[in-house]
């Protein structure tokens, strides 16, 4: 960790094992934590080829999140306690803090659409500290980015509503954040309508080549013609 100046992008990676759970039914147990370590490679792909970042940090207690962080080039802080995203942010925030670092910008791990210009874009947009950057999730009313300086200029809390509480927060300490709506770094994948809504747009993503290798788009359709005819069954009932 070398770099003092800009923004330190952070990635909480959960444990792959635990992870995705939403997801159930539509994907195994296997498969989900496949889909999690794809995503994250698509994750570390897009921070490793933006120029403006003064560095990467991946946050997690799975050692094969870690081994992944290491091949990118990213410093890897290690999450003993697994307490969720709020915890492990607080104390890459922590970190950074203590080490003299600038500021630093969350991104999750499950967005897999997200690309160098898109993390280009927040860092030519935020301000100069004490700031607070957005990204909003689409749908959901989460924070899919979240960029503040100095490191620990804003309480995090991460979870349901949590774009609506980071502004709030950032607002309890007197800074306006800037909200940033970015429709890559917008769409997560946390819900079996994600899927759905991702396998639209044929990407050049890890995640979605393994996603139609294994054949969820067929899964889908299925269980949305099964729901389709459920409901046409009670409508006659």
């Amino acid at each position: 960790m070398n770099a003092s100046h800009g923004l330190w992008a952070v990635v909480p990676v959960k444990l792959f094992a635990q992870t995705k759970r939403r997801l159930m039914p539509q994907l195994a147990s296997h498969e989900r934590e496949a889909l999690a370590r794809a995503m994250l490679a698509d994750v570390l792909s897009a921070l490793a080829r933006t120029q403006s970042l003064a560095g990467i940090m991946v946050i997690t207690g799975d050692a094969d999140a870690a081994a992944m962080a290491q091949k990118a080039g990213a410093f890897v802080l290690a999450d003993a306690e697994n307490a969720g995203t709020t915890a492990a942010v607080t104390l890459a925030a922590a970190h950074l803090a203590g080490a003299g670092r600038d500021g630093m910008l969350v991104i999750p791990a499950d967005v897999p659409l997200i690309t160098p210009a898109d993390v280009e874009m927040i860092v030519v947009t935020h301000r100069a500290a004490p700031s607070v950057t957005l990204v909003p999730a689409s749908i959901d009313g989460g924070t899919n980015a979240l960029a503040c300086s100095p490191p620990g200029a804003v309480l995090v809390c991460f979870g349901d509503d949590s774009f609506r509480r980071h502004r709030e927060a950032a607002r309890a300490r007197g800074i306006e954040p800037q909200i940033l709506p970015l429709e890559h770094l917008g769409n997560d994948i946390d819900r079996p309508d994600d899927l759905a809504t991702f396998l639209l747009r044929p990407s050049p993503t890890q995640s979605y080549a393994y996603l139609t290798t294994i054949g969820i788009a067929e899964r889908l359709r299925r269980t949305y013609r099964d729901r389709c005819n459920e409901s046409r069954a009670g409508e006659l009932s």
